[in-house]
């Protein structure tokens, strides 16, 4: 086996470009798993089926691409989910493009999650348009994980782990092929929610010009739980589109991209808001070349948010919240063979996010005469140099060190609430609400130095043992930071009835306030990994990922003293918090198996995985949104050009669960999914499948609260938020 260093080094004497991302799948803990070739071409599109590359991959690294990718396309809008099933990730429910990934109870901005090599940041206050949700899967080349431990090239300002993922790759005709024309058309249906989408992919190509584009549309209705009750405010519209244009000279690529979103609406269950609008533009220029001393990849790129919030028609109410934000950046990256089974990586980034979020007022109302400034002209700039080295030891043995140095620079203006009167009067009234808490707290921030400047650094040193044929042992240690946000530093208003619930990407309904002097998270993670098999990996595998991480500094949350005596928007159990920094600590275990139970009828191969995580402060608090234990057990059956997966998805009961947030404790369940694909032809394929078989009824562990079900003049809680019943769904791809 090549090492991924000996892989570079091979292509720096030839000359020749090297893919960006290598042809493998899902890995566990960092362990690769592997699947038979002897099982035929029909058992490797199984879905979820997996396969290995011939190279040994970075510690803790895992991919997913090509046709194993192709087969967790079907009827996905939201490509966060696409990684469902990965032992280890979970997700923290949002709308229905805009889950958050988490990986060993670490999520959203603790992940750093790339688009294309772009850093975009979650502009909405309550993170209701992330990274992930700027790219439908129909677009999706490859999506690579970092479990955990992450080089350091991987990107800084986060402590849980990283998820990158890159659109299809150009296409360029052969030579003298001619003029290449090529595409692919798919459309679904899926019953819950009457929910439905089509996208398509089309390019035109010579040798050295490439012309793409991919477009997709989907829509829902509201979904309804396993008993046919709708769940309120889960529908949701979205389209995307991209154009790519690519140039090769040689080993010289360029690539352009431009990409747009209009989203109209995506409700969000678990959030007093939902997105009535949210449009972008996206450039992405990169480069990407090799050269006799080694290879270079640079990109700039800018992207421009408007987004739009307010109250479906479900949840009654009006309010209006605008976002305008700006992510652009620059990256430079060299990769030089330094000496024989050494690599080296050498680079530079700047990323600049700009942030304005203010509220519009309400005639007749107490939420005016003025706009509410919730973020204005808030700006962070991270600016950032690494090193790293990949070495090959022996022809067991191999490392990966790296150092990474960052500065992180953020400031904001001056803010004001609706009213601005001294006795917290408004429209020109009399009457006087919450203690002027508005005029208050403003002109205290106002009085503040908003500018804060942290100087973080990050260490990654990992190694892998490749024991023998049938036995790879990984281990790994990492110093990772994490600067909080602008709203986590900046939200500053203690009105709880209404101002601080608009600042929630938890789910929880409850209130939060800022706190301009939080520290950087520092998290000092070890992770360990072993993958067994057999010698010709093609009859069984396990692999088991063990991993423990303190947090210093953590970001959490205490009850808001300061907060007006109005109880958040009066939804029982609900309270006013404001962001903490202390320490935490996880740990946990990831388990994943196989095993080819042989020809009978078709190829017969069982998967198993479980996945635990615990966290909890120092203090003794259970960390929030911690997923409880989780496994899932799968058979898989091909034969021809059938292949069909019954699979079963087991949750424990959540009872640990956070004091401080009044988190609510949710039942374990378990569902039963089908899935089944049929190759019509070579570019004619069927997809069919059902969730939730037995139409089960549950609460979604990490989906946080329902605020339409909470009634605040009855005193009535909110609930948990429902899972989905039994959707019955197909689909058809067209690829010419």
């Amino acid at each position: 086996m090549k090492s991924f260093k000996s892989k570079h080094l091979s292509s720096f004497k030839k000359r020749q470009l090297t893919p960006v991302l290598s042809a493998v799948l899902l890995v566990s803990g960092g362990a690769v798993h592997a699947q038979s070739a002897a099982q035929g071409e029909a058992a490797r599109d199984l879905p979820p089926v997996r396969v290995v590359a011939q190279e040994i991959k970075p510690p803790f690294e895992s991919s997913l691409t090509g046709e194993a990718l192709d087969a967790r396309r079907f009827g996905r809008n939201d490509t966060a989910s696409v990684l469902e099933g990965t032992p280890g990730l979970s997700f923290y429910f949002g709308g229905g493009v805009s889950s958050l990934p988490v990986i060993n109870g670490l999520g959203d901005d603790r992940l750093k999650i790339t688009v294309d090599g772009m850093s975009i940041t979650s502009a909405c206050p309550n993170h209701m348009n992330p990274a992930l949700s700027y790219l439908d899967p129909a677009a999706l080349g490859s999506i690579n994980v970092y479990a955990g431990i992450v080089p350091v090239s991987q990107g800084g300002d986060s402590i849980g782990g990283a998820i990158a993922v890159t659109s299809r790759p150009p296409v360029f005709a052969e030579p003298g092929q001619g003029l290449l024309t090529t595409g692919s058309f798919s459309a679904f249906a899926r019953s819950n929610g009457d929910a439905q989408g089509a996208s398509l992919r089309t390019a035109v190509a010579t040798e050295n010009f490439s012309l793409g584009y991919t477009g997709n549309t989907a829509e829902s209705d509201n979904y309804e739980d396993g008993k046919g009750k709708e769940v309120g405010a889960s529908r949701y519209k979205v389209r995307n589109n991209a154009v790519d244009l690519a140039a090769r000279s040689g080993t010289d690529l360029y690539t352009l991209s431009v990409g747009w979103q209009d989203i109209p609406v995506q409700g969000f269950p678990n959030q007093a808001m939902d997105m009535t609008g949210n449009q972008s533009l996206s450039i992405n220029a990169a480069y990407k070349g090799q050269f006799d001393w080694g290879a270079l990849e640079t990109r700039a790129y800018r992207q421009h948010v408007e987004h739009k919030m307010d109250i479906l028609r479900e949840k009654g109410g009006e309010m209006p919240m605008d976002t305008d934000a700006v992510d652009l950046g620059y990256s430079i990256v060299a990769t030089l063979p330094w000496s024989e089974g050494n690599t080296v990586r050498l680079g530079h980034e700047f990323h600049r996010y700009t942030l304005d979020d203010w509220w519009p007022p309400l005639n007749d109302s107490f939420m005016g005469p003025h706009d509410f400034w919730n973020i204005r002209d808030g700006q962070r700039d991270r600016l950032a140099v690494f090193a790293e080295l990949d070495s090959k030891l022996s022809e067991k043995l191999s490392t990966l060190v790296g150092l990474r140095l960052e500065q992180v620079r953020m400031d904001t203006g001056d803010v004001q609430g609706y009213h601005t009167a001294a006795d917290g009067s408004y429209n020109g009234g009399t009457e006087n609400y919450a203690d002027s808490t508005y005029k208050t707290d403003a002109d205290a921030f106002n009085a503040k130095n908003h500018k804060r400047k942290d100087l973080n650094w990050d260490l990654t040193a990992a190694a892998r043992y490749v024991q023998s044929e049938a036995a790879t042992y990984d281990v790994g240690v990492s110093r990772k930071t994490r600067s909080p946000n602008l709203h986590e530093r900046y939200t500053w208003s203690n009105e709880a009835m209404m101002a601080g619930l608009m600042n929630n990407w938890f789910g929880d309904l409850n209130s939060y306030v800022g706190d301009l002097d939080l520290k950087p998270e520092v998290a000092y993670s070890v992770k360990a990994g072993a993958d067994w098999h057999d010698a010709g990996r093609r009859d069984w595998q396990l692999t088991l990922a063990p991993f423990y991480t303190y947090v210093k500094d953590y970001i959490n949350v205490e009850a808001n003293t300061d907060a007006n005596p109005y109880n958040m928007s009066m939804l029982t159990g609900r309270q006013s918090l404001r962001f903490i920094n202390e320490d935490a600590v996880l740990y946990g275990l990831d388990l994943s198996a196989s095993k080819y139970v042989g020809r009978a009828g078709g190829d017969w191969t069982t998967r198993a995985t479980l996945s635990y995580v615990r966290g909890k402060t120092t203090d003794g608090d259970n960390l929030y949104n911690i997923m409880p234990l989780n496994g899932r057990l799968a058979l898989d059956h091909a034969l021809g050009a059938w292949t069909q997966t019954l699979e079963a998805v087991l949750v424990d009961a959540k009872d640990r669960v956070s004091e401080v947030r009044a988190e609510q404790e949710t039942d374990g369940y378990g569902l039963l999914n089908y899935r089944a694909r049929y190759k019509v032809s070579k570019t004619v394929r069927v997809d069919a499948g059902v969730d939730n078989l037995l139409n089960k009824q549950y609460d979604q562990p990490l989906g946080g609260l329902e605020y339409a079900s909470a009634d605040m003049m009855a005193g009535v809680a909110p609930v948990a938020v429902r899972g989905m019943g039994r959707s019955v769904n197909v689909g058809v791809t067209v690829d010419f």
